[in-house]
């Protein structure tokens, strides 16, 4: 039962201008990055007690390292922020050995404030180019019992205030399981061809649908 992204939204800090000029410098855009995640497919199983958000980052995350490296344009890149700390990120790449880098957060966790001050310190230390943040726009297509799951608009209203000096691509994602969605489908399309047959014939309802 795959999981698909159905919905991709994107927010850029501090504006569209300064997004595209720095992601320019990696021979990217917003929409190709809105594009790479919107085709992303989680295969991991549902599994009883493992929240299904952590296969979605671990997997989208592989996604994203094959898909900014497969050109040869991009490189991986230390995903450390500082020589003087231990604070790592989840992805990060680079045009060059040495080069400013393209740092990538997947965050389904309620500690997401913490992905901010990672951000500012890579660029107080002249490593990071252009921040990425990638959040759920509704936990309930992902793990509805994860109450504390941050969510992009309610972030983004946070980010907004907080004014970041760094470029910082928000990104939001909604999807759903396939296989559910198309029980679903074909359930609504057995109803339907119930309504037309009563319809079409003059049936009693409860003769058509019991047999």
């Amino acid at each position: 039962m795959p999981y698909r992204i159905t919905k991709v939204d994107a927010t850029c800090f501090p504006s569209d201008e300064a997004m595209a000029a720095s992601l320019e410098a990696f021979g990217l855009s917003a929409d190709q990055l809105r594009t790479f995640i919107g085709a992303f497919e989680c295969k991991a199983p549902l599994q009883q007690g493992v929240g299904y958000q952590q296969h979605i980052a671990n997997e989208l995350e592989r996604h994203l390292r094959l898909r900014l490296t497969e050109s040869g344009m991009l490189k991986h890149a230390s995903t450390s922020y500082s020589s003087a700390l231990n604070e790592q990120a989840d992805l990060a790449v680079a045009k060059t050995d040495g080069g400013r880098r393209l740092y990538i957060e997947i965050e389904f966790r309620p500690n997401v404030e913490k992905d901010l001050v990672k951000f500012q310190i890579g660029w107080n230390c002249e490593l990071l180019g252009t921040a990425m943040l990638v959040l759920a726009i509704n936990r309930r297509t992902i793990n509805a019992a994860y109450t504390t799951m941050p969510e992009f608009a309610k972030f983004a209203r946070v980010i907004r205030e907080l004014r970041p000096p760094y470029p910082l691509l928000l990104i939001g994602i909604s999807g759903d399981h396939v296989q559910a969605r198309a029980a679903l489908a074909a359930a609504q399309q057995v109803f339907t061809s119930i309504r037309c047959c009563v319809r079409d014939r003059g049936l009693p309802a409860l003769a058509v649908v019991c047999g």
